[in-house]
């Protein structure tokens, strides 16, 4: 799965307004604050956006919202549940690797996926996560967002 942290590289509007949004609300510890995420400033992007918390010791990734589109298409909405729950060994996608990553240099990560479809084939969509801090300078909680483009979440849901 190719990644990359230029955002010149990512195709996805939405990718690209969640970037321009973390960029602009840096702060002093140079990663933006959970309280500055008001939800009217990135309406929009909800249905397809992530809030996870970070455990550090164990390293695990909880997450506590999950956005609509995102639910309606994978058919499971994972609001409270923990990654290494959700992921088949070996992980197809290695979430757990990216979000460590965004937390140890305390940059967003971007990137594209592409999953089979139960109705045959195969999408691609592209990621983005980006760090948050919560009223201190520690990596401790990630906003996300995941692009779907155009593909049709009633038809053909992707295959687990």
């Amino acid at each position: 799965m190719p990644v990359w942290t230029d955002i010149e590289q990512s195709t996805s509007a939405m990718v690209q307004a969640l970037y321009a949004w973390w960029m602009a609300h840096q702060g002093d510890a140079g990663i933006p604050d959970r309280s500055a995420l008001w939800p009217g400033d990135i309406i929009k992007l909800l249905p397809f956006m992530f809030l996870a918390e970070l455990e550090a010791e164990p390293f695990r990734v909880r997450y506590r919202l999950v956005g609509t589109k995102a639910v309606a298409l994978t058919g499971f909405d994972f609001t409270g549940r923990y990654l290494d729950e959700l992921q088949r060994v070996p992980a197809e996608v290695p979430w757990a690797d990216y979000y460590k990553m965004v937390a140890e240099t305390r940059r967003p990560l971007l990137g594209a996926v592409t999953v089979p479809a139960k109705a045959g084939g195969t999408f691609r969509y592209e990621f983005g996560i980006f760090p948050l801090t919560l009223g201190g300078t520690e990596v401790r909680q990630f906003i996300a967002i995941e692009d779907y483009f155009d593909f049709e979440l009633g038809s053909a849901q992707w295959a687990r």
